[in-house]
């Protein structure tokens, strides 16, 4: 298995609270907002879905923690995750000269049904390998 990128390992234990946080929060249909900050430069070389180094190491976290733990340790998936970004305008300075940007974090019982999940399924929209908007 390749090597995690040291980035994303630095946001383990902040992922691993906050998906605790999550998973609570899913018992009442809730999210749970965190604030992810990034050096400034980050913003002027973002990838094509807008995202910095650092909110691209945070998402691998959250779902290395989330699908690929489970898979290690021979158990079953328990959850299926949900990340919503918010836009530009939502980014807030940080006292340490970055800007943050807030995500919303969704927990799901892996293999809930939502209505209207298939409707992506044999559109030009639907997710299919290959198809990565960071390559």
């Amino acid at each position: 298995m390749p090597e995690r990128d040291p980035l994303s390992v630095k946001y383990d234990g902040v992922v691993r609270d906050l998906m605790l946080r999550a998973a609570r929060a899913s018992a009442s249909r809730q999210g749970v907002q965190a604030w992810i900050a990034s050096p400034r430069p980050e913003f002027r070389a973002r990838d094509r879905g807008g995202r910095t180094a650092h909110e691209r190491a945070f998402t691998r976290a959250a779902y290395y923690l989330i699908w690929r733990v489970p898979i290690n340790n021979k158990v079953p998936q328990v959850w299926s995750l949900k990340l919503t970004w918010g836009s530009d305008e939502d980014r807030r300075a940080s006292a340490n000269q970055r800007l943050a940007r807030p995500v919303v974090v969704r927990l799901f019982p892996r293999g809930q049904a939502r209505p209207g999940a298939a409707r992506w399924v044999g559109t030009d929209r639907q997710s299919l390998p290959g198809h990565r908007i960071d390559d």
